[in-house]
């Protein structure tokens, strides 16, 4: 967010400051200037700067909504130490701080109905921290519709409407009175919108990575609040009803002279940037590769001495011990073992102690002896094998090398393929499975019908399993799965390392196919903004879409407006950072024509986001003189404190009532 750095160190002590706190955005600045000075984020990044290991104010998060805080939690001051770190910012940039204090009156914003918490905060660090002499508290929806008189203030019927960050206000004012008892406050705003609108790209988009910058320029430029929300959505449907309804959604709209009767899709291409890494990191990574092959081949040296030395230290002592029990031939096995370890005596010699009976005629074996001859000779027999095996096996891993060099080309596109068959199989038991858990799947029915067929089986012979084609019953009839898709996982990774070893191009290759399966063309980074151009903006007259169990804006006016003056009606304005959302007044116009027989006039503030600010200036300038007897004084604070409510003071912008 930008900020002016104007030198402010000629402003006098008596200029107040005036200090807008809003959920998305905290706007400052001395009541001298055109516009607010200083204007952040209201958002302190959770993770800590390198360089000099504290928070930083957040001005742009790459992590979208994961690693902020904020002072704020629906729209109540909640978190003091936020707080301050974004008031120590605010008053550096308008360098007002002197010697540890901020000598300059204060005037502030705060929500309807705010907490003795959010005040305590406010007020604590204000007088403790800053030492200010004076802070007016004031309500922002009711500065944001204060223009510079304030007699004609006093005397308006005027229904406003403040669309905030996190909540949304409905405030009825008769006669210059704020009406406190029908105030309605729905718990969302700008920023549930911005989330669900991401939440909905995301989903679609899950191999893309967004950030906030491009999220918030799409939202504040792409989106809009439908005039009719389910032709919109119908007009999305496919091109053979796209004319049709685009036909009606301009008949019914034809009275409105804006670009609202139809919204088209937009298509944005985000190009896939690769990182570009420079010689010197390669080399920098290669020294380092160089460096941690060098101490793993130290380690692995050492703990080959450490056991070399434990086998040998092991074998003495076997050896001391056979000599005073020559006949031991567990001893010598063990002896023999230890000494094939060591390099000490070849492996053809464990083996002649593992078969030692084999070669020794039946008629000089006990019974004992016979039994373990038989045994040792099916031992020798698996062995074979198993050597045949291994010897097979390893000829076909010459073969493949071999294959490998001379057909480089080959090699991979037959890797590409096993690798193709695998993802194949993993995806069908996948989809197995999914049918398995589904009582209404085709899988399960067939289940259901041969576990009744077993039911009924009466044949009095039971010649079960004498077919081989017997046991596939338990295959149809069980629903555990396998290992078979762990094996083919494990060996899945084992292609893919292979293939990133030899193919420098596989991410993006991988990435083309997942691009076709999910039917994204042929450009992977498109983004199509279609329904969520309309739905993330529709939250505020149907909050059930993101879980919030509130009535929508129309029935909060509808309620609001209960029983009062109806040129209430006739004199809604809309204020907030929402209000600038395209299509809103119209949509609310539209509404609420079909309920009321009475004229609706629906206007949006000159200046929605800087609104408040700009009437809490107007305001300081023209009654400059009305300040003291609307603020809280230091000598206030010191002497009755935060606890009482004979310290705050009641003025046309106060949440104080009588």
């Amino acid at each position: 967010m930008n900020y002016m750095r104007d030198n402010y160190a000629s402003a006098k002590n008596d200029v107040p400051i005036l200090i807008d706190y809003g959920a998305s955005t905290i706007k400052a600045g001395y009541a001298t200037s055109q516009g607010p000075d200083v204007v952040i984020r209201s958002y302190i990044n959770k993770f800590k700067d390198s360089n000099t290991q504290s928070n930083q104010i957040a001005q742009w998060d790459t992590d979208v909504f994961k690693n902020y805080r904020s002072p704020f939690e629906k729209n109540l001051i909640q978190h003091s130490g936020a707080l301050e770190q974004l008031n120590d910012f605010v008053f550096e940039r308008l360098q007002a701080g002197k010697h540890g204090r901020v000598n300059h009156p204060m005037i502030l914003t705060e929500c309807f109905a705010t907490t003795d918490l959010a005040r305590m905060i406010v007020l604590e660090q204000m007088f403790e921290c800053y030492q200010v002499p004076s802070v007016m508290l004031g309500v922002d929806a009711l500065f944001s519709v204060f223009q510079d008189d304030l007699e004609a203030y006093l005397k308006q019927t005027q229904l406003v409407v403040h669309l905030g960050d996190q909540t949304v206000h409905v405030v009825p004012i008769v006669n210059g009175q704020v009406i406190y008892s029908n105030i309605k406050r729905l718990n969302l705003g700008g920023l549930n919108s911005l989330k669900y609108f991401y939440q909905t790209i995301q989903l679609r988009h899950p191999h893309l990575k967004f950030t906030y910058p491009q999220i918030d320029y799409w939202h504040k430029s792409y989106t809009a609040v439908a005039i009719d929300y389910q032709l919109q959505l119908r007009s999305f449907l496919g091109p053979q009803q796209y004319f049709g309804y685009r036909d009606k959604i301009s008949e019914q709209n034809r009275f409105y002279d804006d670009d609202l009767s139809f919204l088209d899709p937009i298509y944005i291409d985000i190009p896939i940037v690769q990182k570009i890494v420079s010689a010197e990191d390669l080399k920098r990574k290669d020294e380092n590769r160089q460096r941690m092959r060098v101490r793993l081949q130290e380690s692995i040296q050492q703990s080959r001495q450490n056991k070399k030395s434990q086998l040998e230290q092991q074998l003495v002592a076997l050896q001391q011990e056979l000599e005073t029990d020559q006949n031991n031939d567990e001893l010598k096995k063990k002896i023999i073992t230890l000494q094939v370890k060591l390099g000490q005596a070849p492996k053809e010699a464990l083996d002649e102690l593992k078969y030692n009976l084999l070669n020794v005629p039946d008629d000089k074996l006990t019974p004992s002896q016979l039994n373990q001859k038989r045994y040792q000779k099916v031992m020798y027999e698996q062995a074979l094998i198993k050597k045949q095996k291994n010897q097979e096996f390893k000829q076909l891993q010459k073969d493949a090398n071999k294959f490998k060099l001379e057909e480089p080309e080959k090699y991979l596109q037959m890797l590409y393929e096993k690798r193709d068959r695998i993802v194949l199989s993993i995806q069908e038991r996948k989809k197995l499975q999914q049918e398995m858990n589904s009582r209404n799947s085709r899988f399960n029915q067939k289940r259901i019908q041969t576990l009744a067929f077993l039911g009924a089986d009466d044949k009095v012979e039971d010649d079960f399993g004498k077919d081989d084609k017997d046991w596939e019953i338990y295959r149809s009839v069980t629903k555990e799965m396998d290992s078979a898709d762990e094996k083919s996982k494990y060996k899945l990774q084992e292609i893919e390392q292979e293939l990133k070893d030899l193919d420098p191009d596989f991410e993006i290759k991988i990435l083309k196919s997942i691009a076709n399966d999910h039917q994204l063309g042929m450009n992977l980074s498109q983004v199509q903004l279609s329904v969520d151009r309309v739905r993330c903006q529709e939250i505020y007259f149907q909050p059930h879409l993101i879980g919030v169990e509130q009535q929508g804006l129309v029935d909060m006016i509808k309620l609001s407006s209960k029983g009062l003056d109806k040129l209430l009606l006739q004199n809604i304005v809309l204020t907030g950072g929402g209000a600038k959302t395209q299509g809103i007044s119209q949509r609310l116009s539209k509404d609420l024509i079909s309920e009321y027989d009475c004229p609706i006039a629906i206007k949006v503030a000159p200046d929605p986001v800087f609104g408040t600010w700009l009437g809490m200036k107007n305001f300081s300038n023209k009654y400059q003189s009305m300040l003291s007897q609307f603020s809280i004084t230091l000598d206030d604070y010191n002497e009755i404190g935060t606890q009482k409510w004979e310290i705050f003071k009641q003025h046309p912008f106060s949440n104080i009532v009588d």
